[in-house]
This record gives C-alpha cells, structure tokens and sequence, in this order.
C-alpha cells in the first residue's frame, strides 16, 4: 500500500512539478521500499531557491497559504489545495484520537490562526473532523485564558509548553485555584517536555506537578503536513504511515537502528499542491520500532533532540541548544532567557546565554553558574540584562513564534 503510495507520488510530482522533472529520472519507480534510498534527497535550500518550482497545481486551486515560521532562515511559501485541507484534518483528527480525545470533548487553543500559520488551522480542522468544540483563544492574554477556562470548561488545552508554565504562574498569582480547573490534557507543541529516555523534561515536570494534567508531546512541521503524537503511554510520537513515509538516516545516510538517533527524512503522502519527496528536516530524533504498549504496530519519534545545524562545540563539549534550554528551565528562578551563539576570533563558536535581572531577586549569578556547569559540564557565559532586551532577542511581539536560540553564526 504505501509502495504504491510511493511510485503514485513518483508519477504525480513529474508530470506536475518543475522541480521535481528536472531533478528525478524519468518515467521513475520502484519496486521496493527500499529502493527509495536511490532517489535524491530534497532540503531547505531546494525549496528556498525554487519555491514555487514545488507547486503542482494552478494557484487558482490554492486555497490556503501557509508560511514557515522563519526559525531558521527565510520563512517558505507553501500552498494547500481543498483535497490537502480535508488531508489536514484527518491528520488532526487522527492525532486526537491518539491522546483518546472524544467527540463532545471541548479543546482550549492557545495556537494562532491568524499569520499564515499550518498549526492552529490543523488543530481546528481536526476538531471538526472529530466533532468536538473548539475554544479558540489564541496565544492571548493569560486572565482570558482562565477567564475562557472558567467559562466554557474544556478539557483539554494546546499550547506550547512555556505558555502553559506562565499560565500557572499567572493562575498562582491571582489565587485561581488549579485544583479546581478542568482541564484533564494537555498537548504540547513547538517545545519538547521529554528527555531522551521519554520521561518527563524539567520543563514537563514543572506543568505537571502544578496542573494534574495528563501531558501529550507532539513533533510536527509545515512540511512533512503530518504529526507524530503520543498516545496515552508516553513513549514517542506515533508515525501516520497512510499520510507519511519516513526514514532515520545516520550522517552516512544509513537507516538508524531502533533506540537510535538520527536526521528525519520525509516523504510526504497524499499531498495536491506541494509534495515532497525525501525532505531533509534537519531535525535529529530517536526512532523507535518495537510494538508500541498500545498495541499500535507504527513507527515512533522521541523528542527533537535538537537541529542538524543547530550542533554546537562550545569549550570542548558537543551539545544542541535543546540541551542548554532544558538546563536553563531545570533553574526555576530564570523564567525569561535567550542564547545566542557567534563565531570567536579563532572561527569557534562562542556561545552567550542572556537571562533578565528578575532573577536576581530570588536568586544569584553564582548560583546560576554552578547549577549549569553541573547540567552541561561547563559554564556558559551569562550576561544579566533588562526584560524587555530578552523580549526583543526572542521575538515576543514580533515573530509568531519565540526562538529562544539566536544563531548569528
């Protein structure tokens, strides 16, 4: 099935896409899975210089424009036909039930969508794929949000999980009493609460020892228009294998093994207007093959360990920003923070971890130092400044997404 799948993709995106006619063999097909590792990979740069070269489709079938957040690079145009917003939904809609969400169920959105933006636009097509409502507050004001939770009572929340965190401090700030709050779930985007083993990150245990709530890890791009998302065991993102093809690659371009960490390459399935074929996202993650607790069968992802490019060298010690992250939110006293990163004089690279002066009120520099030197084996350099620079590094009012990790290599 998903072989055919395949070699119908193959036959689609030459007759259809500029790109992918110049660049693949013609009349190309496969007669084996495996047999996909022949054809060549697609990446960022492909897609960045010849963007609209992807597009299948006449623009007056587009339906939807959808931009990348821009994390890393220029943010890419993509484009969804009618058939790929119904693909969307399904997707969603699967996601859902994979956290056991059930019609009637009612669904707080703390995602936009407004900007362009792929994930708050799934999240609501998959609500009314499945029949459940859908309280779409956006990433607004944390007393609307409990104002709305007070009112409509949902179960469930979307959010990134540093949103979450900040709405329980607002929630302890005010006297809202969380024992009484109804949510029962939580599904987490654009952050991992996971370690690499899947128990719970600093960051996933601060939610969830505040908020009883059930936590779902999530793994997504505006790419690969499909995600992986926990079921009720924890122990990886579940891979929709109708939807999407994908593989672990080591550097070397060998499949990982099972338990291994790799870069995750996707192809994806049943797409109208921009399929890709071996995308390269640059994202490394464990695989996992082994038959799920739940009895799914499906191939599973950890949490984004961190970025192919993203890798760092800093005094000796090989480290993905991800990790220094996690650290930072280990230290309960900093809660605004950015990193930046920069090449030294000797083309090293030379690393800056900038935390506002809040901290300072609970806390020390000192303190600060020796906790990270025990987390990452050595001490990043810290410079204490005003808030509201930590804002403008990370984008609070101006991007649609915080990056906490500036490159300026």
């Amino acid at each position: 099935m998903v072989l055919e799948k395949i070699n119908h993709l193959l036959n689609y995106i030459q007759t259809n896409s500029t790109f992918y006619k110049k660049s693949l063999p013609i009349s190309c097909k496969i007669s084996a899975l495996i047999d996909i590792k022949k054809l060549p990979f697609t990446t960022k740069d492909d897609i960045s210089m010849h963007n609209s070269d992807f597009l299948c489709v006449p623009k007056n079938k587009v339906r939807d424009f959808i931009t990348t957040s821009g994390t890393i690079g220029d943010p890419i145009s993509f484009y969804l036909t009618q058939n790929d917003l119904k693909r969307l939904g399904i997707n969603e809609r699967n996601s859902f039930k994979l956290c056991n969400i059930k019609k009637g169920n009612k669904v707080l959105l703390t995602t936009t969508l407004d900007k362009c933006f792929m994930a708050g636009l799934a999240y609501y097509l998959g609500s009314q794929e499945l029949g459940i409502g859908i309280i779409r507050t956006g990433p607004g004001s944390l007393k609307y949000q409990w104002d709305m939770i007070e009112r409509f009572k949902p179960e469930i929340i979307i959010a990134v999980p540093s949103f979450l965190l900040k709405m329980i401090r607002f929630a302890k700030d005010n006297n809202i009493d969380l024992s009484q709050c109804s949510l029962l779930k939580g599904i987490c985007i654009g952050e991992p609460i996971r370690e690499s083993n899947l128990q719970l990150n600093s960051l996933g245990k601060a939610i969830s020892s505040d908020l009883n709530i059930k936590l779902y890890s999530t793994y997504a791009s505006t790419e690969m228009m499909t995600a992986f998302t926990e079921c009720d065991e924890g122990r990886g993102g579940h891979l929709q294998e109708d939807l999407l093809f994908v593989e672990v690659l080591d550097k070397n371009g060998i499949e990982v093994k099972d338990g291994d960490s790799g870069e995750v390459v996707i192809t994806a399935l049943g797409v109208e207007a921009m399929p890709l074929l071996r995308y390269r996202t640059g994202d490394i993650c464990t695989v996992y093959r082994a038959k799920c607790k739940c009895g799914r069968t499906s191939l599973r992802l950890g949490p984004v360990l961190g970025r192919k490019s993203q890798r760092l060298k800093v005094k000796g010690t090989t480290i993905f920003p991800s990790a220094i992250i996690e650290a930072v939110y280990a230290f309960k006293h900093v809660e605004n923070f950015a990193i930046e990163v920069s090449l030294d004089e000797f083309n090293s690279d030379k690393l800056c971890l900038f935390v506002a002066d809040e901290f300072l009120q609970t806390s020390s520099l000192k303190e600060l130092k020796d906790f990270l030197k025990s987390k990452l084996l050595f001490t990043p350099e810290i410079c204490v400044v005003e808030n509201r620079i930590i804002n403008d590094k990370i984008g609070i009012n101006k991007n649609r997404k915080i990056n906490r990790f500036i490159d300026k290599r």
